[in-house]
Parts: structure tokens; sequence; C-alpha cells
């Protein structure tokens, strides 16, 4: 027998199985389909909705309803773009909707964020993971439009693609590439205002 036991052997068979599978499985009446599917999700999107609202209670009832829509409205994802996709958008229509019921100007900000460089190609992700202090990162989140967020979470957290992301945020996808150049030059000139200011 290998080196893995039977939990790390039932991960792995998740990890494997994509969320359209899950969904179709769970159409055609595998109850236990539904709770894979969301454990799939469940991590991500209530980062990206926390994001958004900064209220984690908050956030988990939005997750809880985005779950809950897909429930009701089993016809709704026709699979004209991943489940994921599809799941993120209607997360981030609800999160906006409880934005404007709140009236206020709250903006998301992540756990981990590292300096954007637009300059040289560097992503996101790989900046990340060399950078030690991301204080000032977060912070110079905060104080970006909830728009620019949700782009930069969605393309450069969620790995999502023009096209996905586009789709998820109800836009063209030059809409969501202007959005993306827009949304890290103002991250760039919030953080370069932050050591200036120093």
């Amino acid at each position: 027998m290998s080196g893995k036991n039977r939990q790390d052997l039932i991960i792995d068979e998740l990890e494997s199985i994509t969320g359209e599978e899950l969904y179709l499985r769970f159409k055609n009446g595998d109850k236990n389909a539904f709770e894979e599917l969301v454990d799939l999700y469940e991590e991500e999107m209530s980062r990206f909705v926390y994001g958004i609202v900064r209220d984690s209670h908050e956030a988990e009832h939005i997750v809880i309803d985005t779950f809950a829509q897909l429930i009701l409205n089993k016809k709704d994802f026709e699979g004209k773009s991943s489940l994921k996709t599809y799941l993120f958008g209607i997360s981030k229509n609800l999160s906006m909707k409880r934005m404007k019921e709140r009236n206020r100007d709250r903006h998301i900000s992540f756990d981990e964020v590292a300096e954007l460089n637009i300059t040289d190609g560097v992503t996101m992700s790989a900046a990340l993971e060399k950078k030690a202090d991301s204080d000032r990162v977060i912070i110079a989140m905060r104080k970006l439009k909830s728009d620019y967020h949700a782009v930069l979470s969605l393309l450069y957290f969620e790995d999502m693609s023009y096209r996905e992301a586009a789709t998820a945020m109800n836009k063209s996808e030059k809409q969501i590439k202007d959005l993306a150049y827009r949304a890290k030059v103002a991250l760039k000139k919030t953080l370069d205002q932050r050591v200036q200011s120093r």
C-alpha cells in the first residue's frame, strides 16, 4: 500500500473532479455532489466576497445565498462559462447589491497581496511569493474602488482569464482589460504616494 491514507486519496479524488462534473451529478439527484461542490468553491468564494463586503458575517451569508441560487435556479447555468465563473458572478452581484444596500463606500482588501509592478510584467501571485512586507499593499488596496478590487481578485487570485472575469463581472473583455489596467495603475499610484509620504 502506498504512503497515502484513505483521507488523502479522497482529497486527491475531489481535487481532480471539476465543478461542472459535480454540478451534473447534483442535477441528476446526487445530494453528496452538492456538498462536494460547496467544499470545492466555498473557501475561495468566501475570501472573494469578504474582500468586497469587508464583513465576515455578511460574507458568510452571501456565500450561502450564492449556493442557494444554484439550487433554486438549476436551469440558469447553461455551461457557457465555467461553473466557477458563474458562481463568482452571482457572488459578486450579491456582494455589490449588499454594498448598495449598506450605502457605504467600503472596499476590499486581501489577507495576502503583493505589490503589482505593471511595467515589468511580474504577476501579482509571483510578486506575492517574493514580497515579505505586504502591509502597505493591503492598506493601499483598501483605497481602491470596488470594481478595481474585483477585477484584480478575479484575474490574479482566482486565476480567471479575461473572458471569465468579463462573464463574472457582466462586462466585455475589452472593458475588463481596461479596468484591470486602470486598477494596476491606481494601485501603483497609491503605493507610490505612501512611499513618498514616509
